[in-house]
C-alpha cells in the first residue's frame, strides 16, 4: 500500500463519505460541509478544551515567568529548573496547546482534497476541467452503509443554495470574497477572546509575537481564503464559530469587551467558575493564615511559660506542633 492510498483511506475517503452522508440528509452541499465541521469539532472537543485552558494558563503564569527571567536570566540552567518547577506547581503543560493545531493541518489538507474530488471528480481532471463527481466514482470509495445521493447519469451538486453568488460550486474560490472577509472577522473575534482580560506587559519577543499574531492572523486568513475553495473557507468559518462558543463557556470573553463594552454586563460560565475558584483560594489562604497565627500564639505562650536559665539567660523551649 503506497502513501497516497493510505492517505485516502485514513482521511480523504472518510471525509468524502461523511460529506455525502450529510448531503443525502440536508440536500445542500454548504450545509453538508457545516455538518461535517460540527462532527469534527465534537470529536476533537476534549483536545480543544485542553488547548484553550493551556493557553490561558500560560498567559496567567506570564508575570511569574517575567520575575524568573529577571532573577535568573543569566543562569539558563537555573532558569530552566525554576521554569519547570513553576509549570509543575501551576499544573501547566506548554505542549498541551499544540496538539489540536498539529491535528488541524492534516484535516485541512484532507478536506481540501475531498472538496476538489467531490466537486471535480476522482483523479486529475482532464484538460484542467471540472466535470464533477459521478455516480460510478462514488461507488469506488463509498462505504456500504452510506447511500449514494448522485443519480446514475448525473453529478454531485456542490452549490450552496443559500450562497447564491457562488454559482460554480464550493470547490471554486468565492468570486466576491465575502466568505474570506467573514472568515477573517470571526477569526479576529476568536483571537481577541483568547487573550486574557488583563494583558501582561512583557519584553519577551515570543510573547509580543503571540500578541501581534492575534491581529495579523485574521488578515492572513482573508488572503488564504480568497485563493482556496469556498467550501474550505466555509469550513474555517464554521469551525471558528464553534471555537467562539466553546471559548465563551471555557475561558469567557477575554479582551472582547474592550471593543464591545456592552459585553461587560453579560457574565459567562467561565466568569462564574473563575469567581468560584477565587473564593476557594481566598478561603484556603485565610485558613492557612489562621493556622499560622495559632502556631505563633502557641510558641509565644510556651516561651512565656519557660523559666529563665541560671545566669540570667532565657532557655528557649521546644516547638510544640499544632494538635
Amino acid at each position: 500500500m503506497d502513501i497516497l492510498t493510505l492517505w485516502n483511506s485514513l482521511l480523504v475517503h472518510p471525509i468524502m463519505n461523511l460529506t455525502l452522508f450529510a448531503y443525502s440528509i440536508v440536500h445542500d452541499f454548504g450545509l453538508a460541509v457545516i455538518f461535517v465541521t460540527i462532527l469534527i469539532r465534537l470529536a476533537l472537543y476534549p483536545l480543544y478544551v485542553t488547548q484553550i485552558r493551556s493557553q490561558r494558563a500560560m498567559q496567567e503564569v506570564a508575570p511569574a515567568m517575567e520575575e524568573l527571567k529577571k532573577k535568573y536570566g543569566k543562569d539558563r540552567q537555573r532558569f530552566s529548573q525554576e521554569q519547570m518547577k513553576l509549570y509543575s506547581e501551576r499544573g501547566v503543560n506548554p505542549a498541551a496547546g499544540c496538539l489540536p493545531l498539529v491535528l488541524q493541518m492534516p484535516l485541512l489538507i484532507a478536506l481540501y482534497n475531498s472538496l476538489l474530488q467531490l466537486g471535480c471528480g476522482l483523479g486529475p481532471p482532464p484538460g484542467n476541467l471540472c466535470p464533477g463527481l459521478s455516480h460510478d466514482m462514488v461507488e469506488s470509495f463509498r462505504y456500504a452503509f452510506i447511500p449514494n445521493p448522485i443519480p446514475l447519469d448525473g453529478a454531485l451538486d456542490t452549490t450552496a443554495h443559500w450562497l447564491p453568488w457562488i454559482s460554480r460550486g464550493l470547490q471554486h474560490p468565492d468570486p466576491l470574497f465575502i466568505l474570506p472577509v467573514l472568515a477573517g472577522l470571526v477569526q479576529l473575534v476568536a483571537s481577541v477572546m483568547a487573550m486574557p482580560v488583563k494583558q501582561v506587559k512583557s519584553d519577551d519577543p515570543a510573547q509580543r509575537m503571540t500578541q501581534s499574531m492575534a491581529y495579523t492572523f485574521p488578515l492572513i486568513t482573508v488572503v488564504i481564503g480568497a485563493q482556496f475553495p469556498a467550501g474550505l473557507t466555509l469550513y474555517w468559518i464554521a469551525t471558528t464559530a464553534f471555537q467562539i462558543v466553546q471559548q465563551y463557556f471555557v475561558s469567557g470573553w477575554g479582551q472582547l469587551p474592550k471593543y464591545l463594552p456592552f459585553l461587560r454586563g453579560i457574565p459567562t460560565p467561565a466568569d462564574r467558575e473563575l469567581h468560584r475558584r477565587e473564593q476557594a483560594a481566598l478561603v484556603e489562604a485565610r485558613k492557612d493564615m489562621k493556622e499560622k497565627d495559632d502556631e505563633e500564639s502557641d510558641e509565644r505562650e510556651e516561651e512565656s511559660a519557660t523559666p529563665s536559665a541560671p545566669g540570667g539567660g532565657r532557655r528557649r523551649g521546644r516547638r510544640r506542633g499544632k494538635r
